[in-house]
């Protein structure tokens, strides 16, 4: 991949402890914010994905649903395939 020079505005107390830990690691400054840019947009991605999980886990079944379930559950249990829970 390709790498693009551009200039960013940062807090000077961030840009410092950037250098800081860029000098403690030996590595550029930039790999340190291209490293810490990657992660965040991975948790970010990360959070979308669970936004949509937790949307799609909590609907709660329609009345359709509901029925075809418990048609399924009549035919499963008739060939002795369901358990009863307890």
């Amino acid at each position: 991949m390709g790498k693009t020079k551009t200039a960013i505005s940062i807090d000077r107390t961030l840009l410092i402890k950037t250098d800081q830990i860029a000098k403690e690691l030996d590595i550029p400054r930039s790999q340190i914010i291209s490293d810490a840019l990657s992660e965040y947009l991975q948790q970010h991605r990360n959070r979308q994905l669970l936004a949509q999980i937790n949307a799609a886990c909590s609907n709660e079944p329609d009345a359709s649903e509901l029925e075809s379930m418990k048609i399924m559950r009549s035919h499963l249990k008739k060939q002795g395939q369901v358990e009863e829970w307890k």
